[in-house]
């Protein structure tokens, strides 16, 4: 049973219907529907159409996707690349043929190569991957470190730039 009221504004208020999302002392303390309000609002912004992406990032857009499938078919001949080394050591050590020490060392020299060359190729792809993000995000061409606008020039430059040129220079140590 409720306690007495002591006064009629508080009478008034015991007997007032709660409106849904209003907080009591014991809900404020659990953070009871004021989560639940701002999930709620969270997820009807996420919902909400966006805007069209400008012009410009719709062409740096294209850009970008048309710079992943010519690196993924550049990734694609390197690890056939590396596959055939592979066969061609296993059986040359299968032959029982001694290389010469020099051909050994260009092989080696190669595979290396490839290998370097596929772990770039992969981060470039990457890096890619997180600007299409950011655009469909809408935060394309803004600084990850300090959250002004990418100057336009080095979008064109580099269109998976994450940092504008300052805080670029300030991580190289420039």
């Amino acid at each position: 049973m409720p306690p007495k009221a002591k006064t009629k504004a508080d009478a008034a208020a015991a007997r007032k219907p709660k409106r849904a999302g209003a907080k009591t002392a014991a809900t404020k303390a659990k953070g009871g529907p004021a989560k639940a309000s701002k999930a709620a609002a969270s997820t009807a912004k996420a919902t909400r159409p966006m805007k069209p992406l400008p012009k410009k990032h719709e062409r740096i857009r294209q850009q970008l996707l048309e710079e992943a499938a010519r690196i993924r078919a550049d990734l694609k001949d390197v690890e056939q690349r590396t596959s055939r080394i592979s066969e061609s050591e296993l059986a040359s050590e299968a032959g029982g043929y001694e290389d010469h020490p020099a051909d050994v060392a260009s092989e080696t020299y190669e595979r290396e190569k490839d290998l370097a060359l596929g772990d770039n190729l992969q981060d470039i792809l990457g890096k890619i991957r997180v600007a299409l993000e950011k655009m469909d995000q809408r935060t394309y061409g803004i600084c990850d470190a300090c959250g002004q606008r990418i100057g336009a020039a080095r979008l064109e430059a580099l269109p998976f730039a994450t940092l504008c040129v300052s805080c670029q220079s300030r991580l190289e140590g420039r």
